[in-house]
């Protein structure tokens, strides 16, 4: 079961450390990003995925940047804001130029159909579940859903 808020410090670190470290090596587009910051990035999303996959039943997804497979086998794509508005950095994971609506819309990569956001909050090192959001193939982009579905 997925609650609404944990810690960093409710998971296994050398784990977090293993993932994160794997997704490092593979991202090649960094943008103005440094390697450093590119590394903290993957730490902060791998949170997420680690607390899903120790805690709530869901497994790995092993396919390439796919993230975790809900218990009933669906694809989850995850991610991570810092925004202090956290309807805007959903937004922008969603909209911005190479977000997730282009990606999947765009440029045809296989984008989970169901998006789990979370607001992370690095003074206390705690994560709230914050939305979700579900492909809509008829307008070609994600929709924010109404409340959290999972």
């Amino acid at each position: 079961m997925v609650t609404t808020k944990f810690n960093q410090t409710d998971i296994d670190s050398a784990v977090l450390k293993e993932r994160a470290t794997e997704e490092w090596k593979k991202i090649t587009a960094v943008g103005m990003r440094t390697p450093h910051q590119v590394l903290m990035d993957c730490y902060v999303g791998q949170c997420v995925e680690v607390y899903l996959i120790e805690k709530c039943g869901y497994t790995n997804n092993p396919n390439g940047f796919y993230d975790v497979f809900a218990p009933d086998g669906r694809e989850i794509e995850c991610k991570v804001t810092q925004w202090r508005d956290w309807r805007k950095g959903c937004q922008h994971h969603l909209e911005r130029k190479g977000g997730l609506d282009e990606r999947r819309y765009g440029w045809g990569y296989g984008i989970a159909d169901k998006v789990y956001f979370w607001s992370y909050d690095k003074t206390t090192g705690d994560y709230t579940f914050v939305a979700t959001a579900t492909a809509n193939n008829n307008l070609r982009r994600y929709v924010l859903d109404p409340h959290i579905m999972i």
